[in-house]
């Protein structure tokens, strides 16, 4: 298997669209830091990083869609994928050669991003002030959010052989699940009681129906990814059981039907 790693690593180093994307994430870091400071110079506004420091994790969840999808595919697409099988190696070591290489890709992407917020939102408009426990815990919970993404995605991507089909299905998937969390988090966050104090009873939900939102805003990536760029903590050991499983049964479902499928 470290033959396999080495190989895609040294592809991924090469790789345009990687490249594209540590650049995009860099820009995107610090263009976000510089809309803050304009904030702070034209308006006076008490602006601070931690507002745009844990954003990565809501870009991510798109490129690395697209970062997945494509930089599989291309095995499928040029034959890779058969010669390595023909060199020998187990169908279950290549999979998980290519979930290390598309997880470490997708972890380095958001490291460029924070990379931008300290080398650039430090100068403008400072440090962060939320505390280090709390910013520990909020990069560890997300980084396991992206690892289960990459499961997902690399799930599909090695399961459809098309390198048309794989990169819109992830892509397609990822819209759809933000849309559907954004919808359930609008639901939750209804009022029980107006500002008169009497009862919602339009809007509010109650009950088994609010435990359900709640689940899926938990446990969809979508959901988590959204919860951490708010710096919310409340739900973080659920939602790290969550991603822990996502990547323990995409990452199985996809090596079980990855050893029967036929490579063209």
């Amino acid at each position: 298997m470290s033959k396999l790693l080495y190989a895609n690593f040294f592809r991924l180093w090469k790789n345009r669209l990687f490249l594209v994307g540590l650049g995009f994430m860099f820009f995107a870091g610090g263009f976000l830091v510089f809309q803050q400071y304009r904030q702070l110079v034209g308006y006076g506004t008490a602006v601070t990083l931690d507002s745009t420091f844990f954003v990565y994790t809501v870009i991510i969840e798109v490129v690395s869609s697209i970062f997945c999808s494509l930089f599989l595919n291309v095995e499928y697409n040029d034959g890779t994928m058969r010669n390595k099988m023909i060199a020998g190696h187990t169908r279950a070591a290549i999979y998980f050669s290519n979930l290390t290489a598309n997880a470490a890709a997708s972890l380095l992407l958001c490291l460029s991003y924070l990379l931008a917020n300290i080398v650039i939102g430090i100068p403008l408009i400072g440090t962060l002030t939320l505390a280090l426990d709390k910013t520990l815990l909020l990069l560890l919970g997300s980084m396991l959010t992206v690892l289960a993404l990459c499961s997902l995605f690399t799930m599909i991507s090695m399961l459809i052989q098309s390198k048309a089909i794989a990169p819109v299905v992830c892509i397609v998937a990822m819209f759809l699940s933000i849309a559907f969390v954004n919808e359930v988090q609008r639901i939750l966050e209804q009022p029980k009681y107006w500002y008169d104090g009497t009862l919602n009873t339009t809007s509010y939900v109650d009950g088994a129906e609010r435990e359900v939102l709640e689940l899926l805003y938990n446990a969809l990536p979508a959901g988590q990814e959204l919860q951490y760029s708010g710096r919310n903590l409340e739900n973080l050991p659920e939602m790290c059981l969550y991603s822990a499983g996502i990547t323990v049964i995409t990452s199985a479902v996809g090596v079980f039907f990855f050893r029967k499928k036929e490579i063209r």
